[in-house]
């Protein structure tokens, strides 16, 4: 399966967001523009908690979220502020910005800090359990 504007290499069946915190974010950042909301949840744990909505939100809840939030391609730049890995777990913070359209067609931007925790499970696999965005400011652009 090919998706346009993907730069990093990994199995869009089974994604890994990797230890490396930096790889993490592109494909995180690559998957979120893409506009796929679930190909964006594949990247949860099936147990993980979303705060995009506002929120706390997993399973069915979060996958209805990210399909109609992604929808009309908001678009992410993330980069990384600090990055721990312990054992099997992963603390992950981010500076954020999206850029979307509001309901009444103008122009949003949401700035913000994101603490994300990430498990690698059994399969060896590392996937977000936690993710907390918390928006500095809504503004309209």
């Amino acid at each position: 399966m090919s998706i346009p504007g993907i730069t990093v290499d990994f199995d869009v069946d089974n994604p890994d967001l990797t230890a490396d915190a930096d790889t993490q974010n592109e494909i995180f950042i690559q998957l979120f523009n893409s506009g796929d909301g679930a190909l964006f949840d594949l990247l949860y744990r099936e147990d993980a908690i979303s705060n995009f909505s506002g929120s706390p939100l997993t399973g069915k809840e979060r996958l209805d979220f990210f399909k109609e939030f992604l929808a009309p391609k908001p678009f992410l730049k993330a980069e990384i502020t600090h990055a721990y890995v312990a054992g099997d777990v992963a603390l992950i913070g981010v500076k954020f910005s999206v850029d979307s359209t509001g309901p009444d067609g103008e122009p949003v931007r949401i700035e913000g800090n994101c603490t994300d925790v990430l498990r690698r499970g059994d399969d060896g696999r590392w996937l977000m359990s936690i993710d907390r965005p918390v928006a500095g400011t809504l503004l309209p652009e």
